[in-house]
């Protein structure tokens, strides 16, 4: 790619006669058409037009010509076009040269001879769809084909790819009919490919777009060509009259982009400090990536006071992560106006995909309102954006807790990324980008920090403590890679001596109990829907069966298990309790209510001796009970141990399985033979006289 870049540089420097956006293409086949030869350029880059010359009776000449918006994407179109076949036959592509003209005597310029035979005009393709916001995971063409062949007849399928190979984010569908192409556009209305929702329409015809475009494309050829190159391509529009052709929304984009002078663009480049990853589901999100979200802003006049300058960061401007993908600019400004005047508030968006990427800006006029909004903003301490009970509304956007910072340049931004890629890899031994399988995210869930509300609750020493089992488990973690955090079972310390097991098991039905009431009386955040979603996908995987019929009807309770740790003494009895012990759930949600009611709870009496028995809280010894705050935390387990357990759960279920069976089956065979006697009519003590005179006749007989 380079060494064609730089034979094309030297060669325009020799001869200034190269049309640098146009490639002549030689060697195509004669069946070819001017649609199929744009279909075939447009999986390399974006481009104006493609004609396949014919003769007088319009009659294939074997070669064509192919315009580009840029020199880069011809470049690019150059490398790949000569590597892959077209028709099964390798193209011979080169640089196009500049038209020629003639001056008159007069100084006028004669008639330009015409370089090729006009080609038949193309006819309308209103059966062609165009597929956006396509994932990237869909690559092959015939599944688009099985998908669209309900709705009629499907042509052709084509997913254009961009430079280096990356998919575009869209595709074309070309139906048999334009009845069914309309049938394809009224029925796709939230499709769904690969978990995405995609958006079906008719594809834009190119001369509509080239209309629209035509002054700010006259601009640029003024500004870039000599005057001889502007008449040539304004001689080149008008022969491209009454062609048309698909433009998507990303090639029209890139278009806009290249009128520079016809439409000024401003950039804001500011990015956030990455203190902490953002992942909240354990796939670690492109933290670093979405810090240098850049907008674009186009300009207006009538708001040039309210849009950044270009290539430089505005003052009293925040990063913000974890906002809602469906935030917008005018809900994010109404939201942020509660701190001050904001001046600009904008959600990133993506530039290669048109999708949000679940980060923003925002812009105050003031410095007390940007110090304020930084000052109260919630800590983030880790792996992720967790709901917290002291979290200000201010900071709560559509039921999601933002994280805000301040942002600094793109330079600094680099650095930091440098800094905390390095820092993560060190402290929980994995990159950002890479999968999260042992749930290291819940390492923060429950942690509390010195300057959170819930610390005023605790002692100095009881900080200290939970500051030192965080450190502790990180060890842990980093040490051996074969533990990782359970999703619904929960570690719990500093519990009461005189807590057993039912007391403990009683105590966890109830902190789920009260966070629903404390969530309908809007005294904390529900559950979010991410956190939510995460609890199914783990309950159908771990437990498939639980989701049949017959399961469903089974009464099962909240908590799985209760489990209080006790020394043990020298005859072997369990002793009095140690101060930990474990509660498993029935599903992660249940442990996340739990943990979160739970976490820096204060043990009442009346929860010690809560369903036990009369006699059991009469020996309740609740004399000289301390009373300390809970510390809950979601339990380390190693990946070998519950894999054994899990095959002897399994082994045992088996077990128990057989065994009811064969209990069944010797019921049934007793009362087969009840069955039978009583059908007889004769008692069993006359048949046992029977039996005995049977047998000493036999006897006698010997």
């Amino acid at each position: 790619m380079e060494a064609a870049q730089e034979n094309i540089q030297t060669v325009a420097k020799i001869d200034d006669g190269l049309d640098r956006k146009t490639l002549f293409v030689r060697s195509i086949p004669f069946e070819a058409t001017s649609e199929q030869l744009s279909d075939f350029f447009s999986q390399f880059a974006p481009i104006r037009h493609a004609v396949v010359v014919t003769d007088n009776d319009k009659k294939s000449r074997g070669f064509g010509f192919v315009k580009f918006t840029t020199d880069e994407d011809l470049l690019n179109a150059l490398e790949r076009a000569k590597k892959e076949k077209f028709l099964n036959r390798l193209l011979n592509v080169d640089v196009a040269k500049r038209r020629e003209r003639q001056e008159r005597t007069d100084g006028s310029r004669a008639p330009r001879a015409p370089a090729y035979v006009k080609p038949e005009e193309v006819e309308k393709r209103k059966a062609r769809l165009i597929i956006r916001n396509l994932p990237w995971s869909v690559r092959d063409p015939t599944e688009l084909k099985n998908l669209f062949n309900k709705f009629g007849a499907v042509t052709d399928a084509i997913i254009p790819r961009k430079a280096g190979g990356r998919m575009s984010g869209f595709a074309f569908i070309t139906m048999k009919k334009k009845s069914a192409a309309d049938k394809a556009i009224a029925e796709s209305k939230g499709l769904k490919i690969h978990g995405r929702e995609v958006v079906v329409d008719f594809a834009v015809e190119k001369s509509k777009w080239v209309q629209h475009n035509e002054d700010k494309e006259a601009d640029e050829s003024e500004d870039e060509e000599e005057s001889d190159q502007q008449e040539e391509e304004e001689e080149e529009e008008e022969e491209e009259e009454g062609d048309e052709e698909e433009v998507p929304e990303e090639e029209s984009d890139s278009e806009k982009e290249h009128t520079k002078k016809s439409q000024k663009v401003k950039k804001v480049k500011v990015i956030a400090s990455d203190q902490n990853s953002d992942s909240e589901t354990g796939e670690d999100s492109e933290d670093e990536s979405d810090m240098e979200g850049v907008k674009d802003i186009y300009d207006n006049d009538d708001e040039e006071e309210n849009r950044p300058k270009a290539n430089r960061q505005e003052k009293f401007t925040i990063f913000i992560r974890n906002l809602p993908y469906d935030a917008t600019e005018e809900s994010l400004r109404e939201h942020f106006s509660k701190f001050g005047p904001v001046r600009y508030a904008l959600p990133v968006i993506e530039r290669e995909t048109g999708l949000a990427k679940g980060t923003g800006f925002v812009a105050f006029y003031k410095q007390e309102s940007y110090e304020e909004c930084l000052l109260n903003a919630p800590e983030a301490t880790g792996g992720s954006i967790l709901i917290a009970d002291d979290v200000s509304p201010l900071y709560v956007y559509e039921g999601r807790v933002l994280s805000v910072a301040p942002a600094v340049d793109r330079d600094s931004a680099n650095k930091l990324a440098e800094r905390n890629l390095k820092n993560r890899k060190e402290l929980l031994g994995k990159a950002p980008g890479e999968k999260d399988k042992r749930n290291l995210f819940l390492l923060n869930e429950g942690r509390i920090t010195s300057n959170s509300k819930l610390a005023k609750l605790l002692t100095s020493a009881d900080l200290a403590i939970r500051e030192k089992s965080y450190d502790l488990r990180v060890q842990q973690l980093n040490k051996n890679p074969t533990l990782h955090l359970s999703l619904t079972r929960l570690a719990l310390r500093n519990l009461p001596r005189a807590l057993t097991e039912k007391s403990l098991k009683a105590l966890g039905r109830k902190a789920i109990v009260e966070f629903a009431t404390e969530v309908r009386q809007s005294k904390r955040h529900a559950l979010s829907a991410e956190e939510i979603k995460r609890s199914i996908s783990f309950k159908k995987f771990t437990n498939p069966e639980e989701d049949s019929e017959s399961n469903r009807s089974k009464k099962k309770g909240v908590v799985r298990q209760a489990k209080v740790i006790t020394e043990v003494k020298g005859s072997g009895e369990a002793g009095r309790s140690r101060g930990y012990g474990f509660l498993e759930f029935r599903d992660h949600k249940s442990a996340l209510m739990a943990l979160r009611w739970l976490n820096a709870h204060l043990v009442t009496n009346e929860e010690i001796v809560d369903g036990l028995t009369e006699e059991e809280k009469k020996s309740a010894q609740l004399e000289g009970v301390s009373q300390r705050r809970l510390i809950v935390e979601f339990a380390i387990e190693n990946a070998k141990v519950m894999q054994r357990r899990k095959e002897f759960s399994i082994k045992s279920r088996d077990s128990r399985k057989r065994q009811l069976e064969a209990e069944e089956e010797n019921a049934a065979k007793k009362a087969k033979i009840e069955e039978e006697l009583r059908k007889s009519g004769v008692s069993d003590s006359v048949k046992q006289m029977i039996g005995k005179k049977r047998k000493a006749r036999k006897n006698n007989r010997r």
